[in-house]
């Protein structure tokens, strides 16, 4: 019963795509929580702008922006089903955007001003444990925002996907957008930055690994 359960659980991402996402998930802990050990004592800037100040302080708003790590999942599975030359493509460009993410975390570090949090009520709780968790720093670009924008974009570009699936991971995906600014977990250059950054990070994986395949397909249609 264990050794069937174990093998669908297993069968649900394809053997080729195993250790593109293991390094994509290593990659992405020593962007995150690597640099803090070099950049925990180095001066931190605020990048907001006026409308960052504008914009309210929402805790409902946790809700996507925990919910995101969801879509992270199903987003990747999905990713990783549909060709093992996409896989590796998104893939790629995901771990060039991350390294350009973890350049950036060490030369230009981040921070953010956090609201008190005063209510007592359960989605205040949560942004409390959050706030507690996390420090404010590593910020720019968001890492929760390009995620999810690579959910989307590849959602949008998939053939072989449902419309239901494209139009949960473009909702989602701006609902964590909106998240992170709403619970004052980023600024608004977090945001624009994540995607500026997730299209460079493409950009060089469609010549390193794209557009070698299409060559060597010999002008065959290269479809996802």
């Amino acid at each position: 019963m264990f050794n069937r359960i174990t093998k669908k659980l297993l069968g649900i991402v394809p053997d080729y795509a195993y250790l593109p996402l293991a390094f994509m998930f290593f990659i992405n802990l020593v962007t995150y929580y690597g640099t803090r050990l070099l950049t925990d004592h180095f001066k931190h800037y605020d990048i907001s702008v006026s409308l960052d100040s504008r914009l309210p302080f929402w805790p409902v708003f946790i809700i996507p922006y925990l919910f995101a790590f969801l879509q992270w999942t199903v987003g990747f599975i999905v990713i990783s089903r549909n060709s093992k030359a996409y896989c590796y493509k998104v893939i790629s460009g995901e771990i060039l955007s991350k390294l350009i993410v973890c350049l950036i975390f060490v030369l230009f570090p981040t921070t953010v001003f956090r609201n008190e949090i005063c209510g007592q009520d359960f989605c205040s709780r949560i942004v409390a444990l959050i706030y507690a968790i996390d420090a404010p720093t590593n910020l720019f670009p968001s890492i929760h925002c390009l995620e999810s924008y690579i959910c989307m974009r590849t959602a949008l570009e998939m053939k072989n996907v449902s419309r239901n699936y494209k139009v949960t991971m473009i909702v989602t995906g701006l609902l964590v957008f909106m998240s992170t600014l709403l619970v004052k977990q980023h600024v608004v250059l977090d945001v624009l930055g994540a995607v500026v950054v997730a299209e460079t990070g493409r950009f060089i994986a469609e010549f390193i690994i794209a557009h070698p395949l299409r060559r060597k397909k010999a002008g065959r249609e290269y479809e996802y």
